[in-house]
């Protein structure tokens, strides 16, 4: 029988911890699948201590705390949620300098919320301390969901899907990007995803004629060659002043992308797994011997830099270069990953 001498305000803190007791309890035997909503999520989903999976403790927590609110012991629940708002913002200080967790940040909502529901004692430096504690809280609890919702946004994939094993950071005024794009056009569907990057006014009008000709079924090597090799073939696309807005952005997201992954210049490949390669390779992966043999040094197209207005037709392959590079298969090999025909790690 809950104590006579309950408010309502306990209550309230034993509905919270009740919720966060069963959330925790989920998140523990629910499959990671279904809480991996971000990148934090799979970060922190095997995270143990002496064995045992972060959200039990966060069972346990939450079940100490409305076993004290429904005994009225309202001095203990007010103290043991106090600890428990000071070790989530230790945890919240972690994600910020590592990556936001969606089902983190529930649970610090929820204990953050019995923390208010619960009241204290009416002792000037007691409450003093506490303000200051739920101030640090709340103002990392807000660069979590600021970089959550950030995270979320993503990047802007002019073709491919996100979860690519390659993944392209171009400009269309940059010859090795354009290099690269070729070196690319015979990738197998689904092996890469175009994300356009703007150095400069003109790129941006280039984006969109090339984003207009991918709607229409142009493949995005085709589309650049088009864009690139006649400029004035097709009049400037019309673009209202919220069209353009969203380009703008769509182009800014793609931009921080690139700057966050420590590069400044173009291209920038991304790969995830490891390709195997489609020819002269044994069962084992293994490169035959005749292929570790130096190659002789070929000039290679530098990195862009911003031109005005650049055009001209895509650069050719230096001699001594294969005409394609190779990962042009669906066969990418990499850890966790269970096909039957690629090797996992172990």
């Amino acid at each position: 029988m809950l104590a006579s001498n309950r408010s309502a305000s306990i209550w309230g803190g034993f509905l919270l911890a009740a919720l966060g007791a069963a959330f925790c309890t989920w998140a523990a035997i629910a499959p990671s699948e279904s809480l991996c909503v971000s990148t934090g999520c799979s970060l922190y989903s095997n995270l143990t201590i002496w064995g045992l999976p972060l959200w039990w403790y966060g069972t346990g927590a939450f079940s100490l705390l409305a076993l004290f609110c429904i005994f009225g012991k309202q001095g203990a629940a007010r103290g043991f949620v106090w600890l428990m708002l000071a070790a989530d913002t230790a945890l919240l200080a972690l994600m910020a300098l590592t990556a936001p967790c969606a089902a983190c940040l529930v649970v610090a909502a929820l204990i953050a919320g019995a923390f208010v529901a619960i009241p204290g004692e009416p002792r000037r430096d007691r409450q003093q301390g506490i303000s200051i504690l739920l101030l640090a809280w709340g103002g990392l609890f807000f660069a979590n969901g600021v970089a959550l919702a950030t995270e979320r946004m993503g990047a802007w994939n002019l073709q491919g899907p996100d979860n690519a094993p390659v993944t392209l950071y171009f400009s269309p005024s940059c010859p090795a990007c354009r290099q690269a794009i070729a070196a690319l056009a015979g990738a197998a569907p689904d092996t890469v995803t175009y994300r356009p990057v703007a150095e400069n006014a003109d790129d941006i009008l280039s984006i969109e004629r090339m984003r207009r000709f991918v709607e229409q079924g142009v493949s995005v090597a085709d589309a650049l060659r088009k864009v690139v090799d006649a400029p004035n073939a097709t009049p400037d696309p019309a673009m209202s002043l919220f069209e353009q807005a969203r380009l703008r952005w769509k182009l800014l997201r793609n931009k921080a992308r690139v700057l966050s992954t420590g590069a400044d210049r173009l291209p920038v490949m991304l790969m995830a797994g490891m390709p195997r390669l489609p020819f002269g390779h044994g069962g084992d992966g293994a490169a035959p011997a005749s292929s570790l043999a130096p190659r002789p040094a070929a000039p290679q197209q530098g990195p862009s830099t911003p031109v005005q207005g650049q055009t001209g037709k895509s650069a050719p392959v230096p001699a001594g270069q294969d005409a394609v590079l190779p990962f042009l298969t669906n066969d990418f090999a990499g850890c966790g990953q269970t096909p039957a025909n690629n090797a996992t790690c172990n």
